[in-house]
């Protein structure tokens, strides 16, 4: 998924910046950099690792200046955590840095066609692909007209989901969406010292932590333009029917940050309602709801509440074991599992558990933890999905880009019980899916229905 951020005014740019990737690692934990400016001259560092095993206070001293973007990077198109970190930059027509969440889908075409240009790349990453076409498409002149004027020829080249932060040497910085708004971007302001600063970031939780306020979403299809004088130009270069990915509120995001103005945690609260009322339905006992942490404690809590079954923590979680579905192999998930929770055995042995989880994708994790509380002495356990079974592949920025590894692509709900141990396994519907977002969504993952051309 990625997590990017960018800051225009604060003297020590760079450091905000290691202070905002930290508050997004959980977006990507591949990669890490950084790239700022002094107005003249472009400073870099990224490299394979976490933020805190990236940078120093050292590093970050040498990364001058009042404008800095940043990344931390989750892999789908790209394989090589040092080559394809991000950010980038170029140096013709103008100096310009770039970083990105999401996925292009037609970047190979895209690759070819720059290549026919003459167009240099270094890596496999799609963010030098749109660096590149938005660089050729720029003019020397830069004014705001050309830049607004470059960002819709490149956006109507792009196919997939972008959210972009860039900054323009002699220009400033700006931002833009795709018009499906399929990842988030937010912006906000602050100031320091009497002059304003400006940020944006793949989430608010980011900007609460550095003080920025007036937070408001880059609308699906927008461009905004800071200038170096700090004045903002905004316009929205295409308006379609948004379709932002459900993901966000069910896993990726941090329960305190805030989406399109639907509170992540509160969205989680209602998803676990809507399973507590599918619960009840079935007339089943049970004697304790359990979640798999922590994306899925909201979701079990709002079920404990719909149904009065007390809530139990049942499984701890390793703090300093990183997230089993972002990382970039099948041997990789199955080792980090086992090192990432430990059963409470006392509060399993005997019990008639519901255990809330936010999604099955490949059924690796479930089986496994269901494994280990059936060791630890549990008499039942009933997992309760927040979403629905995932069917098809992701083109948008979620490492599951072929049925073959989607384990519901393949084996029905009663096929799937068996195969991860389990004593019955509901997932949400669709309507209720919606009904607790309350946005338009993408839920191509889930019915095949994509929201761009991706044939």
């Amino acid at each position: 998924m990625c997590g990017v951020i960018g800051l225009i005014g604060p003297e020590q740019a760079a450091l905000e910046i290691y202070n905002g990737l930290l508050l997004l690692q959980h977006r990507g934990q591949d990669s890490a950099g950084i790239l700022s400016t002094d107005g003249e001259n472009f400073f870099i560092h990224k490299q394979p690792g976490l933020v805190n095993q990236v940078f120093s206070k050292e590093k970050l001293e040498k990364l001058k200046g009042r404008q800095a973007i940043g990344q931390v990077r989750y892999p789908t198109i790209g394989s090589d955590p040092a080559l394809d970190a991000q950010p980038f930059y170029v140096n013709y027509p103008l100096g310009i840095g770039m970083v990105h969440n999401g996925n292009i889908a037609n970047y190979s075409s895209l690759k070819e066609h720059l290549k026919r240009k003459k167009r240099v790349l270094t890596s496999t990453c799609d963010v030098e692909v749109i660096l590149n076409v938005f660089a050729d498409e720029l003019s020397e002149t830069n004014s705001k007209e050309e830049v607004f004027k470059a960002v819709k020829k490149t956006m109507e080249k792009l196919n997939g989901s972008y959210s972009v932060i860039s900054m323009i040497l002699g220009k400033g910085m700006l931002a833009f969406r795709d018009p499906k708004g399929i990842r988030p971007l937010v912006m906000g302001e602050k100031q320091v010292n009497g002059k304003k600063c400006f940020a944006f970031s793949s989430e608010t939780s980011a900007l609460d932590f550095l003080g920025y306020h007036d937070i408001r979403d880059v609308k699906p299809g927008e461009a905004i333009l800071i200038t170096n004088d700090m004045r903002v130009y905004s316009e929205r270069l295409f308006e379609e029917r948004e379709k932002h990915c459900m993901f966000e509120w069910v896993y990726f995001a941090r329960p305190d940050s805030v989406i399109e103005n639907k509170s992540v945690y509160e969205v989680r609260l209602e998803l676990g309602k809507m399973l507590g009322k599918r619960w009840k339905e079935k007339g089943v006992e049970a004697d304790v709801i359990m979640p798999v942490p922590d994306s899925s404690r909201p979701a079990a809590i709002g079920f404990s509440e719909e149904t009065g079954i007390p809530y139990r923590e049942g499984l701890v979680k390793n703090r300093y074991a990183q997230r089993t579905f972002i990382m970039s192999s099948q041997e990789m998930r199955e080792n980090a599992v086992k090192l990432k929770l430990a059963p409470v055995v006392r509060e399993i042995k005997g019990k008639r558990i519901v255990l809330i989880d936010d999604s099955i994708v490949r059924g690796t994790t479930s089986k496994k933890i269901i494994t280990m509380m059936r060791k630890a002495g549990a008499k039942e356990i009933h997992l309760m999905i927040s979403c629905l079974a995932i069917k098809h592949p992701c083109y948008y920025g979620i490492d599951m880009s072929t049925e073959e590894e989607l384990i519901a692509a393949k084996k029905t709900i009663e096929e799937i019980k068996e195969k991860i141990g389990a004593d019955s396994l509901t997932y949400q519907s669709i309507p209720d899916l919606e009904k607790a977002i309350g946005k338009r969504v993408c839920t191509a993952c889930l019915d095949g229905n994509y929201p761009t051309d991706v044939t």
